[in-house]
């Protein structure tokens, strides 16, 4: 109370020149409609300024707004010379403190503004605040506040989305928990490309999904890790799990929506990991070395088609006995293995390696069967390529005894082929104008062309051919004049396509004008 009345006997009321006012750099207000400005100009305008801003003295001649940033940028719009000032004595502690409390009373604060601000608080020397006194004065839970606080830790691109309202309050928190190394993929993460009428539009994924896609892809849960999470040893410069403040079982405020205890440093993780597989190996040397990959190069660890891991369980009886898995049986080459890549990295399995054995490679040819099949292969290949080059030396020898022109045979030959690889919008086409019509329960259309087209003369059969191949140009007018095959063959042939043009505009203008008779007609008979 004390501290108040001083500030109101050292406070002074005057007119200051707008050009001496600077805006704070603490200040946590960020955004600026330029709409409300110019609409708060307009007013001033008319009005003039009726609220002071509130301001300190940094140097003679030279003031900084403490409250009042948005009044000041839109004196500056409505050019305004002078403005009404509060000149108040406050040390930089006390002007971060106005300036929080004072946005924290605003309607529109932006949540990021609002945790900006509460960072400023936990920052200050004097007086100190701590999340349980910010709670209590904003009158907000401590989880509220340490949430919004988290938000002050957003990498920049993703703050400057958030404050455009790109993505919403829910998933600025979901990223801003994330290290700065994966909030940029958690932020790509939360957009979907979808096709709308603008064309292909990245939508926002609900936050639900969002977060289940943090925690399958960068949270990495720690009752799954091959390590022994109580281990301060393994990485010393880490400590244990248990201890670790980067676990989000250890902040259940922060991480209350994240079901299982998980990890939210890869690259500690990792390194864990790491070393996990190197104690291993130093411990048990005779460990077999497996990759979750199918195939691997030689001397590489053992690919999945190389071993078989087994899965050594307790045979469950009802009285009688039940069958065990071949996976679940072991075997006299069964061994220890340790998994060197993928997901399950470091973890220790059991497997067998040994392509001989019979209990887990029962269907493993011998051998002598081994090279009888390669055998066979080998003269199964040898006929095909027999056949195809006997059936390639026909093909040559038919083209050296083909006389020109060709023969009707032969033109039915092409026009069956032609036909019968018509794409689905040419049959109809050309159906219609060789007047075929399939009827229901009948032949297709393509049957009942090859079938009216083997009745053709030689003649017919070449034109045919031709047609066949401009029918596409005919239906669809190309761009360029050189690639458009229908004019080229138009001029081979001396057709005055201008002429033709005329013919067909004056048929389109007389069809007009018969409708437009029938038309006047209908309306004078009712």
């Amino acid at each position: 109370m004390q501290d108040a009345q001083n500030v109101a006997i050292s406070s002074e009321y005057r007119s200051v020149p707008i050009s001496i006012l600077v805006e704070s750099a603490t200040n946590p207000r960020k955004r600026f409609d330029v709409k409300n400005l110019e609409e708060l100009a307009a007013s001033m305008r008319a009005q003039g300024i009726l609220a002071p801003l509130l301001v300190r003295e940094l140097e003679e001649s030279k003031y900084e707004v403490v409250a009042g940033a948005r009044r000041l940028r839109a004196a500056k719009l409505a050019e305004l010379e002078l403005v009404p000032v509060r000149v108040v004595k406050l040390t930089d502690a006390e002007s971060i403190e106005a300036q929080v409390v004072e946005n924290l009373q605003r309607e529109d604060i932006h949540p990021l503004e609002e945790s900006l601000g509460f960072k400023s608080l936990l920052q200050l020397g004097e007086p100190t605040y701590t999340i349980a006194s910010i709670a209590a004065r904003a009158g907000k839970s401590e989880a509220y506040v340490q949430g919004r606080i988290k938000l002050a830790d957003l990498i920049p691109s993703v703050a400057e989305a958030f404050l455009k309202d790109t993505i919403a309050i829910g998933h600025a928190l979901l990223i801003a928990k994330l290290p700065d190394s994966q909030q940029q993929e958690a932020f790509n993460a939360a957009f979907r490309g979808m096709w709308t009428s603008d064309g292909n539009t990245q939508v926002l994924i609900p936050v639900r999904e969002l977060a289940a896609w943090i925690e399958s892809n960068i949270l990495l849960q720690l009752a799954s890790a091959p390590f022994d999470k109580q281990d301060e040893t393994l990485v010393p410069a880490a400590g244990s799990c248990s201890n670790c403040p980067k676990r989000t079982g250890f902040n259940k405020l922060l991480f209350a929506d994240v079901r299982k205890d998980s990890c939210t440093d890869p690259q500690c993780f990792r390194a864990k990991i790491d070393a996990h597989v190197s104690k291993a190996l130093e411990t048990k040397p005779q460990l077999v070395q497996i990759s979750s990959a199918w195939n691997t190069r030689e001397g590489a660890p053992l690919g999945k088609s190389r071993y078989v891991e087994l899965e050594i369980k307790k045979a469950k009886t009802n009285g009688t006995g039940s069958k065990v898995a071949p996976q679940q049986k072991p075997c006299e080459k069964m061994t220890e293995a340790v998994v060197m890549d993928g997901g399950r990295r470091g973890e220790l399995v059991k497997v067998c390696a040994d392509p001989s054995c019979r209990v887990h490679h029962p269907d493993t040819p011998s051998p002598e069967q081994v090279a009888k099949e390669r055998a066979e292969e080998r003269k199964r290949i040898e006929k095909e390529k027999l056949a195809i080059t006997t059936r390639h030396r026909i093909l040559a020898t038919i083209f050296q005894r083909v006389s020109a022109p060709l023969k009707k045979a032969d033109l039915l030959t092409v026009a069956d082929y032609l036909i019968g690889h018509l794409s689905y919008s040419q049959v109809p086409a050309l159906a219609k104008r060789h007047k075929v019509e399939a009827k229901k329960d009948s032949a297709s259309a393509q049957e009942l062309l090859a079938k009216q087209v083997s009745r053709y003369d030689e003649a017919e059969l070449c034109k045919l051919v031709l047609e066949i191949s401009l029918l596409d140009s005919a239906y669809q007018r190309s761009t360029a004049s050189r690639d458009d095959i229908l004019i080229d063959a138009a001029k081979r042939y001396r057709v005055d396509i201008e002429k033709l043009q005329k013919a067909v505009a004056k048929e389109f203008a007389a069809k007009r004008d018969q409708k437009a008779i029938k038309q006047k007609v209908r309306k004078t008979a009712d």
